[in-house]
């Protein structure tokens, strides 16, 4: 059985790992639709929690920066409630920053 995972604010988990994450959707060149997963860290949780779909294309040589990333098409089982998730967090930070704004006013 496999393990269901939770898209939550600030990480992802399957019950056993847990990767600090962020989200960005939509971010192709292609325009196809999609959720990107972002690792905040430079541990191999994301890639624990997403065996199957986990990227990292460090070159330990010159690309140290990278952390890491999943990203879900639209045909992806967990497409839905990433892309909740993701759309969830890009209203709170909207409201955050336009609370800010006014606040500097």
């Amino acid at each position: 059985m496999k393990a269901a995972i939770k898209f939550n604010i600030h990480n992802v988990t399957n019950g056993t790992n847990t990767a600090r994450v962020w989200y960005s959707l939509d971010n192709r060149v292609d325009g196809r639709k999609c959720v990107t997963i972002y690792a905040k860290d430079y541990d191999r949780q994301l890639g624990n929690v997403f065996p199957s779909n986990y990227k990292n294309d460090t070159d330990t040589q010159t690309d140290y920066f990278d952390k890491g990333q999943v990203t879900l098409f639209e045909d992806h089982e967990l497409y839905a409630p990433a892309r909740a998730r993701a759309e969830a967090n890009a209203l709170r930070n909207k409201a955050r920053m336009e609370a800010k704004r006014a606040r500097a006013h």
